[in-house]
C-alpha cells in the first residue's frame, strides 16, 4: 500500500501587537465555567444565563437560573432579555457554535454578552449543578 505524504498547513504569523488585540478580545468575550460558578456563588446579580439549544436540550438539563430561547427564535425574543446585564450565552460544547452565534447576534443589537467556553459539557465536566 502506498503512503500519501502528509503536507504541513502553513503557519500564519502575526505581530504580538496583532495577538494581543486578539487576545484582548477573546478574555473580554469568554468565561470558563469555573468563572461563571464563582459569579453564580457570590450572588452576582448582573448576569443573565442563556440557554440557546432546543427545548429538548434545556429539558434534559440546564445551567441553574438559566433563561431559554432557542437559536432560531433569538431574533424575535432578543427583547425579553435585559440590556443592563451580562448576558452569558451557552450550549452543547466546544464544538457547538449556537453560543458564538447568539452572542454576536445579541452584541450587535447593543447587548452586553460573553460566552461559556465549552457549553454544558465543560460545566457537567468541572462537576458543577444543573436543572431539569
Amino acid at each position: 500500500m502506498a503512503m500519501t505524504a502528509i503536507r504541513p498547513s502553513p503557519i500564519v504569523r502575526a505581530s504580538p501587537a496583532q495577538l494581543a488585540t486578539y487576545f484582548e478580545a477573546k478574555l473580554a468575550a469568554e468565561l470558563g465555567p469555573h468563572n461563571v460558578k464563582r459569579l453564580l456563588d457570590a450572588g452576582s446579580r448582573d448576569l443573565v444565563l442563556l440557554d440557546v439549544r432546543s427545548r429538548e436540550g434545556y429539558t434534559a438539563g440546564h445551567l441553574p437560573g438559566a433563561i431559554h430561547i432557542p437559536f432560531e427564535a433569538l431574533a424575535t425574543r432578543a427583547k425579553e432579555l435585559p440590556k443592563s446585564k451580562d448576558i452569558i450565552c451557552y450550549c452543547w460544547d466546544v464544538t457547538c457554535i449556537l453560543s458564538t452565534k447568539a452572542a454576536y447576534v445579541l452584541a450587535k443589537r447593543g447587548y452586553r454578552t460573553k460566552e461559556l467556553l465549552g457549553g454544558i459539557a465543560a460545566w457537567q465536566h468541572a462537576g458543577f449543578p444543573i436543572e431539569q
